[in-house]
C-alpha cells in the first residue's frame, strides 16, 4: 500500500507543476515603441508602468541611459520637422508629449510642471508632432552643446489602465 501512495505521489506532484507553469504562461509583454525623425531611428528609454512621474525618477533613467555616451553624439532634430511615433505591440487611444530641456548632467532644467506640448491620437499605431522652438528663447547658452539644447522627449501613454511612459534624448537645431 505505502508502495502505490509513493508512487501515486510521484506522478501527481510533477503534473501539480506543470499545471501550475502552464498557468503562469498569460504574462503580457512589455510595449515597446519606434520613433522615427525621417529616416533615423531614435532609441528610446522605457520607464514602465513604475517610477515615470515624478521628475527624479524621469532624470535618474536619463542619467543611467546616459552612462558611456556624450550629448554631443545625440542625433540632431530640426524644430518644426516631424517626428514619428509607432506602437509596435499595444494600443492606446491617445498619447502625451511632454519636451524637457537638459543641462549637460541629465537635470532637467525647463519647467517640469507643464501641460504636455501635445496630446495626439493614435491613428493605426501612428503619431506624428514636432519640436517647438519656443523653448529655445527661454534657455541661456550656458546649456547648450554646440549652439544646440538636449531636448528629453518624454511620451505618456494608458496602457490596460496603467501609465506608460518612454523617452528619446535629441539636440534641438
Amino acid at each position: 500500500m505505502l508502495k502505490k501512495a509513493n508512487w501515486l505521489l510521484f506522478l501527481l506532484i510533477p503534473l501539480f507543476v506543470i499545471t501550475i507553469l502552464a498557468a503562469c504562461g498569460g504574462a503580457t509583454e512589455e510595449p515597446a515603441i519606434k520613433i522615427h525623425y525621417g529616416s533615423e531611428e531614435l532609441e528610446p528609454i522605457y520607464y514602465g508602468d513604475l517610477d515615470n512621474e515624478d521628475q527624479e525618477d524621469i532624470e535618474k533613467r536619463l542619467k543611467d541611459f546616459m552612462i558611456g555616451k556624450r550629448f554631443s553624439n545625440l542625433p540632431t532634430v530640426a524644430y518644426g520637422d516631424p517626428i514619428q511615433l509607432e506602437a509596435l505591440n499595444f494600443e492606446t487611444a491617445a498619447i502625451e508629449i511632454y519636451d524637457f530641456v537638459l543641462d549637460e548632467k541629465a537635470n532637467i532644467i525647463s519647467e517640469y510642471t507643464i501641460n504636455p506640448v501635445s496630446i495626439h491620437t493614435v491613428n493605426n499605431g501612428l503619431a506624428e508632432f514636432t519640436l517647438d522652438e519656443s523653448l529655445n528663447l527661454e534657455m541661456s547658452p550656458v546649456s547648450t552643446i554646440e549652439g544646440n539644447l538636449i531636448h528629453a522627449i518624454l511620451i505618456r501613454c494608458e496602457i490596460d489602465n496603467h501609465s506608460f511612459a518612454f523617452s528619446t534624448l535629441v539636440l534641438g537645431e
